[in-house]
C-alpha cells in the first residue's frame, strides 16, 4: 500500500465519492475543492468558477461553439479546477416532456442513466440520454431527453483540452427540477392554479399546475436570440386559459435574463413570483 492510500484512509477520502460519481451532489465529489461549470449554448459557452467554499468567484462568456470555446479557454479552465474535472450544462438539443405512469422502482435514478429502456419502455430511444424528476404526489413526471451524438462530441471535445466531464446535464431540466421541488415542499403553493416558467439562456419551459396536478408542459430549447414570435406562442395558450387567481412562478438562470427584461409583460396581470438569485444556474448546479 502506498503512503497515498494510508493519508486517504487517515483521513476518509478513500470514503469520499469518485468526481464522475453521478449519485452524489457536487458538493460531495468536491469538498473544499475548485471547480469549473460551463454553460453550453447555441453559439455561445458561459462558465463560472466556484471557490472552495462552494461559491461562485468568477462568471464569464463567449460567442462562439463549444470547441472553439474550448480551445481558447482551456487552459485557463484546467487552472481553476482540481485535476482538470469540469461540469457541462448542455443548453441545446434536448427536450422535456410530461410523462405518467413511469417506473419508480428503486434504484430508478442509476437506472435511468445505465439502462433507460427498464424505465421507459416504448418511450426509449437508444440514441438519447434520460433524465427523471417525479411528482410526488402524483403518477406525471418531467422527462428530459437529450441527444446522445451530441454528449459523446463535447466529451471529446473535452479530452482534447485535457479535461474530464465530472458531470453532463442540462440546466433548464435542473432549474425546472428544483423551482417544482420547491413548489411541492409548500403547503401554500402545491394546491395552487400555477404556471411555471424557467428559462436558461435562449432556452424556455412552461408548466401548468392545477389543483397539485401537473397538466401540459411545452419546451423549446436553443431558441435563436430575440425570437419574439416563438417565445409568444409558447406562452399565449397558458395565458389565455389561465384564470384570474393562476399564479406565474419564474425562474431565469440570472437575475435580469433576457427573458424576463422582455417576455414577463406577456403575463398580463397575473400575479408573478421571481425566484431567481444572483448566479442561479451556477449556484443550483454547485449544489446538487
Amino acid at each position: 500500500m502506498e503512503l497515498k492510500d494510508i493519508k486517504d484512509v487517515l483521513t476518509f477520502a478513500a470514503f469520499r465519492p469518485e468526481p464522475d460519481n453521478a449519485r452524489f451532489a457536487w458538493p460531495q465529489r468536491f469538498p473544499k475543492k475548485k471547480s469549473v461549470l460551463v454553460n453550453v449554448s447555441r453559439g455561445q459557452c458561459s462558465w463560472a468558477y466556484i471557490n472552495r467554499k462552494g461559491g461562485v468567484d468568477e462568471v464569464g462568456e463567449a460567442s462562439g461553439e463549444f470547441v472553439e470555446v474550448a480551445t481558447d479557454m482551456g487552459e485557463i479552465w484546467r487552472s481553476n479546477t482540481e485535476d482538470g474535472w469540469i461540469g457541462l450544462s448542455v443548453n441545446n438539443r434536448f427536450i422535456i416532456s410530461l410523462e405518467h405512469n413511469l417506473s419508480r422502482k428503486k434504484g430508478w435514478e442509476d437506472e435511468v442513466r445505465q439502462n433507460p429502456k427498464a424505465i421507459l419502455g416504448t418511450k426509449h430511444d437508444r440514441t438519447k440520454k434520460y433524465a427523471l424528476n417525479h411528482n410526488p404526489e402524483t403518477s406525471a413526471s418531467l422527462l428530459m431527453a437529450c441527444d446522445d451524438s451530441m454528449i459523446k462530441g463535447l466529451e471529446d471535445n473535452l479530452r482534447s483540452q485535457n479535461l474530464k466531464p465530472a458531470r453532463i446535464c442540462t440546466g433548464l431540466f435542473a432549474m425546472t427540477s428544483v423551482l417544482l421541488n420547491k413548489i411541492a415542499s409548500d403547503n401554500a403553493l402545491r394546491t395552487q392554479d400555477l404556471i411555471v416558467v424557467t428559462w436558461c439562456n435562449g432556452s424556455l419551459c412552461l408548466l401548468r399546475q392545477k389543483a397539485g396536478q401537473w397538466q401540459e408542459l411545452r419546451c423549446r430549447s436553443g431558441l435563436p436570440p430575440q425570437d419574439d414570435a416563438a417565445i409568444a406562442q409558447m406562452i399565449k395558450p397558458f395565458v389565455d386559459s389561465a384564470d384570474p387567481a393562476t399564479q406565474v412562478m419564474f425562474m431565469a438562470d440570472e437575475t435580469n435574463s433576457h427573458f424576463a427584461n422582455n417576455y414577463l409583460s406577456l403575463f398580463g396581470n397575473l400575479h408573478l413570483t421571481d425566484m431567481t438569485e444572483t448566479h442561479n444556474l451556477w449556484t443550483i448546479l454547485a449544489k446538487h
